[in-house]
């Protein structure tokens, strides 16, 4: 199976989280999963100040009846910090897309993905057992 660099970003945050159900669906700059059986969680990379500069994922919390329920912003900067002096982002320069200056580390791939799940498990539902980062 063949995946673009965003998904294939977003499966090494998101592939193995215990929140999201087992048929999230990763796409392009975007993943989408259960956190119930009526709440989804989209998360999407997002450009906040440069165009074609990924320096933050969005999450988005919604509830399939009623709609968006929380939206909120991580910028990689606010979790991993300054990177070789620029704020960490993905650089999409056409067909060339990369980790500009430097590449996360596993703790830091951690770090960004926890961050982020350990704010969507307040809207999962309790029986998807999350247990948050192991320390």
């Amino acid at each position: 199976m063949f995946l673009n660099f965003f998904e294939h970003e977003m499966r090494v945050l998101f592939g193995e989280s215990e929140l999201l159900s087992a048929d999230t669906v990763f796409t392009g700059k975007t993943a989408i999963g259960k956190l119930d059986d009526d709440v989804r969680a989209k998360l999407q990379f997002t450009a906040t100040s440069i165009a074609n500069q990924y320096d933050a994922i969005k999450l988005t919390v919604i509830n399939r009846k009623d709609g968006v329920i929380d939206s909120q912003l991580f910028r990689f900067s606010d979790i991993i910090g300054n990177k070789n002096g620029y704020n960490p982002h993905i650089w999409e320069d056409g067909s060339n897309i990369s980790w500009y200056g430097f590449k996360p580390s596993a703790v830091e791939y951690d770090r960004i993905s926890n961050t982020i799940q350990e704010y969507m498990a307040m809207f999962a539902s309790e029986d998807m057992n999350y247990s948050g980062p192991s320390l």
